[in-house]
């Protein structure tokens, strides 16, 4: 093998091909970055045995071949040299690969050529385009809702599906006490899905989204594995599917048509800032804000024998006969951060009923959170007459 090819056309493959790879746990394949130069293109490949990465250039070719090294050292390289050309090749005499640039000269063993597994390749027929940045926001949106826990099988996974009843795309991330969905029209897509939808486990969206191209992508789904390639074709990824049963998460949407709900309008960066010095106050025993309403103000505190006391208070838009209710801080803060809008609008259901909270800009994202249960002997004091 040999080849010529710029520094900066390959060094973002070699890093998304080196953030697969493990440095030195697994089989060699699992280390491995493969290079393959065949009919005039070369091939950037990975895998970690789930995540597939590929990679595709026109290099200067001058002999084909394939060749793997470890791919974090190959990157860790490549990131270090300087702009401009270099020369890869095979070492006949010692079977290393050789990397060269100006009078720089690098040995790299190589790996015995039986480790390597050939890699699916991005289905051609029936994929869809989108822009990889809607992509990447969408996850941002959703992924945050996702349960950690691999034990819990579909809450551990985000679900793609297609909802006929607004004839929208649905993405929903639930946990279990906390659901965010978003909504969006895309005919293709909607015509790529299957009827049950397809789950992506959580495990795999952080890659997803870290990979995903910001500009134009294609996406097809074929065999259980989701694939995701920019339409330059350069570079691919594809991961398997899930095929747990997803909860019908209508259900807890159905609990937004309360009989007697309340509602509060309120400016999103000014209840973060509030909420963030309260976070201050919360201890592993006391990690809950409380609510307070009145008109055109919510008082919300915090006690605790450890930290002390703290009381913010903020002017909303209210209306309803809700007094009081209580979220968890952090989750309050988390949920917060992906909206963009300046105002939100919260649906209470009731004081222990789901809360919706909504992109007053946005009416296809909302994330639904549920209240913490308050405790009988909770002290609320009125809203100081000064304020």
């Amino acid at each position: 093998m040999k080849f010529f090819i710029q520094r900066e056309e390959i060094l973002p493959a070699l890093q998304q091909a080196a953030q697969i790879t493990s440095v030195k746990t697994g089989a060699v394949y699992l280390r491995s970055t493969w290079l393959k130069v065949e009919n005039e293109q070369l091939r950037i490949m990975a895998t970690d045995s789930n995540i597939e990465f590929f990679g595709i250039f026109s290099p200067q070719v001058k002999e084909d071949g394939l060749v793997g090294v470890n791919g974090r050292h190959l990157y860790d390289l490549i990131r270090k040299l300087s702009p401009g050309e270099l020369q890869f090749f095979v070492d006949e005499k010692t079977s290393n690969l050789v990397i060269k640039q100006n009078k720089r000269k690098y040995v790299l063993p190589i790996n015995e050529n039986y480790w390597f597994q050939p890699l699916s390749t991005f289905p051609e027929e029936n994929s869809i385009s989108m822009l990889g940045e809607t992509l990447s926001t969408i996850i941002d949106k959703v992924s945050y809702s996702v349960s950690d826990d691999d034990t819990l099988q579909a809450f551990n996974c985000m679900l793609i599906k297609f909802a006929k009843k607004d004839n929208k795309v649905d993405f929903c991330g639930l946990n279990g006490h906390q659901l965010a969905l978003y909504k969006m029209e895309h005919e293709g897509l909607q015509g790529m899905l299957p009827e049950q939808g397809i789950l992506i486990s959580q495990k795999y969206l952080h890659e997803l989204k870290r990979m995903i191209p910001f500009k134009e992508i294609e996406l097809n789904i074929l065999n259980n594995r989701f694939y995701c390639r920019s339409v330059d074709h350069k570079e691919s990824i594809s991961l398997p599917l899930s095929l747990y049963e997803y909860p019908d998460y209508n259900q807890l949407l159905a609990k937004y048509n309360s009989p007697n709900p309340s509602g509060m309008n309120i400016n999103r960066m000014g209840l973060m800032d509030a909420l963030d010095r309260i976070l201050i106050f919360n201890t592993n025993n006391s990690m809950c804000t409380f609510f307070a309403f009145s008109e055109g103000m919510v008082q919300m505190d915090v006690q605790s024998e450890e930290k002390g006391e703290a009381k913010e208070f903020l002017d909303i838009v209210f209306q309803g006969d809700l007094k009081k209710i209580a979220f968890p801080t952090r989750d309050l803060i988390e949920i917060l951060s992906h909206f963009s809008s300046e105002n939100l609008h919260f649906h209470f259901t009731s004081p222990d009923g789901p809360c919706f909270i909504e992109d007053i800009n946005d009416p296809d994202y909302k994330v639904l959170i549920m209240p913490m249960q308050i405790s009988e002997d909770v002290v609320y004091t009125d809203i100081d007459s000064e304020i």
